[in-house]
């Protein structure tokens, strides 16, 4: 049985915040900060590894947000960063599959190297080009299985109706993108729209490359002191769990962490990987 959208995603994030932060004591970092916490679900397990933990999003209340004790929670565009906070406040920065969404990401990481302090580290997570081919290929095996799903709801609307009951009703798909900043694409469907701020599917796979974030970073005067590996996941929910451990068993990520550092510094975090 496939797990719900949001089991499976959440699922998804504990496996990439393992391998961040899987080998760090709790509350080695006095203070982060967590850009574009969305739900709030990472929120909880980066707050065992910061003294004092500060969540922004775009929305004032994200859609399904749980409130984590502890954490102060503020309503923030990354593009702003630099204007929400003061000069060398964080000794962690951190996002999520969030820079990909921004039409400007190279403004927010010169946000984000402004309020870093010397010797903090900022680990942004971005998807790459295996999760974007994925994608694609993804695409129509997803469409056969909402159309079953459709299906199976049909029916189980038709059994109520005689008394009966199925947990078919229950399943879930993928929250769409709620970001007022991506670009407006016509729907179609019969075809993807692209993941992020983007315009075409190929423009999106460069906008993916390692090639282009290490050029992003070196820009903003970030030093990449890692790139860490993500796990492998479909973005769509889909189980096929032996497939996904074999393509990591062979060197497969579909996301990297880039673990940043001020050009010329270090930070404590890095003593742990």
């Amino acid at each position: 049985m496939m797990p719900s959208w949001p089991e499976y995603l959440h699922t998804a994030r504990t496996r990439e915040f393992d391998r961040v932060f899987g080998r760090c004591p709790p509350s080695l970092f006095t203070k982060g900060l967590e850009l574009g916490a969305g739900d709030g679900y990472q929120s909880r397990l980066l707050a065992r590894h910061v003294r004092a933990l500060v969540c922004t999003d775009f929305a004032a209340e994200p859609p399904g947000r749980t409130a984590c004790a502890g954490v102060e929670y503020r309503q923030c565009d990354a593009e702003e960063v630099e204007s929400c906070f003061g000069e060398g406040e964080f000794d962690l920065v951190y996002s999520s599959n969030l820079l990909e969404h921004l039409p400007d990401p190279a403004r927010a990481l010169r946000g984000i190297h402004r309020i870093l302090s010397d010797e903090g580290t900022a680990v942004h997570v971005v998807p790459n080009a295996f999760w974007k081919a994925s994608q694609l290929a993804g695409f129509y095996p997803y469409l056969a299985l909402r159309a079953t799903r459709a299906l199976l709801r049909r029916g189980a609307r038709a059994r109520r109706a005689k008394g009966g009951s199925s947990a078919s009703d229950r399943v879930e798909v993928p929250a769409a993108p709620n970001n007022p900043k991506m670009p407006r694409h016509r729907e179609r469907a019969l075809w993807p729209t692209p993941h992020g701020a983007y315009r075409s599917h190929l423009e999106e796979f460069h906008a993916f490359s390692r090639r282009r974030w290490l050029g992003e970073f070196a820009a903003a005067g970030f030093a990449v002191a890692r790139v860490l590996p993500g796990p492998v996941a479909s973005g769509y929910g889909f189980g096929l769990d032996r497939l996904r451990r074999g393509l990591e068993w062979a060197g497969f990520a579909s996301e990297y962490a880039y673990v940043t550092v001020k050009r010329g510094r270090t930070s404590p975090y890095l003593a742990f990987f």
